[in-house]
């Protein structure tokens, strides 16, 4: 359920929210909307790269994640902490109706009426959610500007989770053929590759908004004896696999080694998974792949058939 609250003079001044209100006030009243999303991709040992919560191709707005505000105002803005962009789209109250559709990054502020002679226009509530396409999730901060001059100064950029998914370490004679292939690297969203389920229904869409990666978590799922390599073979990255037209060649692949190490679960009733994580290397962390694969293979005869958990980081 999403919280609303009037924020004081104080807290508005600690946000960056200046304006002058009638009563002559130097911090314009504000209102803080808060609301904490689900992620909108997870991890599943059948479904692997499928693994994503169903979004309706055709809303622009997730509907399961939609909140109606009756709140009316000037400007909306996305505060810098929060974990994932949204859509939004305003209601007018005016002939004009309903605003397009419009998508919010973190420490972005929108004004999204003008009347004549270049005055704000107001709006009489707004109608949001996570954008068509996302796969991250998270806590969200929205401040609603209440007074025509407020303004904002947001400079900074969130890191934010942008992609979870769950891959299976294959042997070497199991390496697919390009026809055959996971799609499951994505750095644009809506994802033009994107399936869900087990049923493969299309959730694909034009990309609309882009992610910076900054790092990448990987966790090996269960105990191992001694240490041991896998290979992780990047085909179809959009930096080297784009042609002078604009295809993607799923032929050559870029290979990188990830080592780990031996690992024993200590015995406990209360945490019965133990697994041990890895930070990805910052030569390839950035490495996208919109239209093509991630491949991960034993590169000895002891992580065939284990799993491994990426979670993704980045900035809008």
């Amino acid at each position: 359920m999403q919280k609303i609250r009037q924020l004081s003079g104080a807290e508005a001044a600690a946000m960056g929210v200046r304006g002058i209100t009638s009563s002559g006030n130097s911090d314009a009243p504000a209102v803080e909307i808060s609301y904490q999303f689900i992620t909108q991709s997870y991890f599943d040992s059948t479904l692997l790269e499928k693994a994503i919560l169903p979004q309706a191709p055709n809303e622009q707005i997730v509907s399961s994640t939609k909140q109606q505000t009756g709140q009316a105002g000037y400007a909306l803005g996305l505060h810098p902490s929060s974990q994932t962009p949204i859509a939004v789209q305003f209601k007018s109250g005016q002939q004009q109706g309903s605003s397009a559709v419009f998508r919010l990054k973190p420490g972005e502020v929108i004004r999204p009426f003008g009347e004549p002679g270049g005055q704000p226009g107001r709006f009489s509530g707004f109608e949001w959610g996570l954008p068509f396409g996302w796969l991250g999730g998270g806590s969200v901060s929205l401040i609603l500007f209440r007074t025509a001059d407020a303004k904002v100064d947001w400079l900074d950029r969130s890191e934010i989770v942008f992609h979870r998914t769950r891959m299976a370490i294959i042997a070497p004679a199991a390496v697919p053929a390009s026809t055959a292939l996971r799609f499951n690297w994505p750095t644009r969203f809506p994802w033009p590759k994107a399936l869900q389920g087990a049923n493969s229904m299309t959730q694909k869409g034009a990309p609309a908004l882009a992610v910076t990666p900054t790092r990448t978590v990987m966790s090996l799922r269960g105990d191992l004896a001694a240490a041991a390599t896998m290979r992780m073979y990047f085909i179809g990255s959009d930096e080297f696999a784009e042609a002078s037209d604009g295809t993607i060649g799923l032929v050559d692949a870029l290979g990188y080694d990830v080592t780990w190490g031996t690992w024993a679960s200590v015995a406990s009733a209360n945490y019965a998974t133990q697994n041990q994580f890895q930070f990805m290397g910052p030569e390839v962390f950035r490495i996208g792949a919109n239209q093509g694969s991630v491949i991960l293979v034993d590169k000895g005869a002891t992580l065939a058939g284990k799993f491994v958990d990426v979670v993704r980081y980045g900035v809008l």
